[in-house]
C-alpha cells in the first residue's frame, strides 16, 4: 500500500512539472541546455513546492529500485526545474542531491546523462558547490569523464567547471584525479566538449598547485590545439551561426585558460614554445569583446605584465 501511495503521489508530482512549459534548445554557454518557461501561477508554484518536499524523500529510497523510465523521467524534470536560481537551492534543500549523485552510477546511459545535467544546473548555485563536494558528487562526475558518450562527458565536464569556481573545491577535484581525465577530453573530445574540458581546466588553474600539474600532465597541447582550430575556423566566413558559436566558445575558454596558465613563469615558456602567440594575437582584435578581452589578457601575461 505504501509503494502505491507512493507511486501516486509521484505521478503527481511529475504531472505539475508537466503542466509547465518546456522550451528545449541547444546552446553553447556553459549553464544549462534546458531553459524553461517562467510561471507565475503562485498557487501552481506552491503546489509543486508541496509535492517536491513530501516525496524527493520518498525517491531517495526508491531510486535504485526504480525502473529507468521512471528514473529518467524524474531527473529530467529535475535538470529542468533546477535551472532557475530558487530551484537550484530548494531541490538541493530538499534532499536532491542524494537522489542525483546514485544516479551518476546508473547502469543506464540516459539516466546518468540527466542526473550528470540536473548537477551541471544545481552547481551554477556557489553555495550547492560546497554541499555538492560533500555529498561525494565529484568523484561521481569524474567517473563519467570516462563515459562513451560524448552527451555524458559534456554534462559532467560542465558540471566539474563550475564545482571548479569555488576555490575549497579547486584541489578537491585534482585529488580526485579528475585533471588527467579532463586533458584527455580536451585533446579528443568532440567542440562541444573539448569546451567544457577547458572551462573546467582554465577555473582549476586558478590554483597554483594546478596550475603546474596541468601543464605537468600535458595539458598545454590539446588547449593550443584547440585554440589553432577555433581561430583558423572563425578566420573563414562559410560557418553557420551554431558553428560559429561553438568555435567562438571554445576560443574563448582556451585564451582564458591560456591566461590562467600563464602566470607561472615556467609554464609561460612552455606556452611560448608552442606557438601560441599568434593566435592569441589573431583574436585581440576579434569583434567578439569576450574573446579578444581574454586573448589580450593571455598576451599580457606572456609578456610578463599581467597575471590570472
Amino acid at each position: 500500500l505504501c509503494v502505491v501511495i507512493f507511486f501516486c503521489d509521484l505521478f503527481e508530482m511529475l504531472n505539475l512539472f508537466s503542466r509547465k512549459k518546456n522550451n528545449v534548445e541547444e546552446r553553447t554557454e556553459t549553464k544549462s541546455d534546458f531553459e524553461i518557461e517562467e510561471n507565475d501561477d503562485v498557487e501552481q508554484d506552491s503546489a509543486f513546492l508541496r509535492s517536491l518536499r513530501i516525496n524527493l524523500s520518498r525517491l531517495i529510497i526508491y531510486a535504485e529500485s526504480a525502473d529507468t523510465s521512471l528514473q529518467r523521467e524524474v531527473a529530467e524534470k529535475l535538470a529542468n526545474e533546477a535551472v532557475k536560481s530558487a530551484r537550484q537551492v530548494q531541490i538541493v534543500e530538499y534532499g536532491g542531491l542524494k537522489l542525483l549523485v546514485p544516479l551518476t552510477k546508473s547502469s543506464d546511459q540516459e539516466v546518468q546523462r540527466l542526473a550528470a545535467h540536473a548537477l551541471a544546473n544545481l552547481s551554477v548555485n556557489a553555495d550547492n558547490q560546497k554541499l555538492m563536494a560533500n555529498e561525494g558528487a565529484i568523484a561521481s562526475l569524474i567517473s563519467l569523464l570516462d563515459s562513451s558518450s560524448d552527451l555524458i562527458q559534456r554534462q559532467a565536464a560542465k558540471a566539474l567547471a563550475n564545482l571548479g569556481v569555488s576555490t575549497d573545491n579547486k584541489p578537491k577535484i585534482a585529488d580526485e584525479g579528475g585533471i588527467p581525465k579532463l586533458v584527455r577530453l580536451a585533446g579528443i573530445g568532440q567542440i562541444p566538449v573539448k569546451i567544457e574540458a577547458i572551462a573546467a581546466l582554465a577555473n582549476l588553474a586558478v590554483n597554483d598547485a594546478n596550475e603546474l600539474e596541468i601543464v605537468r600532465l600535458g595539458g598545454l597541447e590539446p588547449i593550443v590545439q584547440s585554440m589553432a582550430l577555433a581561430a583558423e575556423g572563425l578566420d573563414g566566413n562559410s560557418k553557420v551561426d551554431r558553428e560559429m558559436g561553438l568555435l567562438e566558445e571554445l576560443a574563448t575558454q582556451c585564451a582564458r585558460a591560456l591566461r590562467n596558465l600563464s602566470v607561472n613563469a615556467s609554464n609561460k615558456t612552455a606556452i611560448q614554445k608552442l606557438g601560441t602567440t599568434r593566435h592569441l594575437q589573431s583574436l585581440m582584435n576579434y569583434p567578439n569583446e569576450k574573446i579578444a578581452q581574454q586573448a589580450r589578457r593571455a598576451l599580457r601575461n606572456l609578456e610578463g605584465n599581467g597575471g590570472k
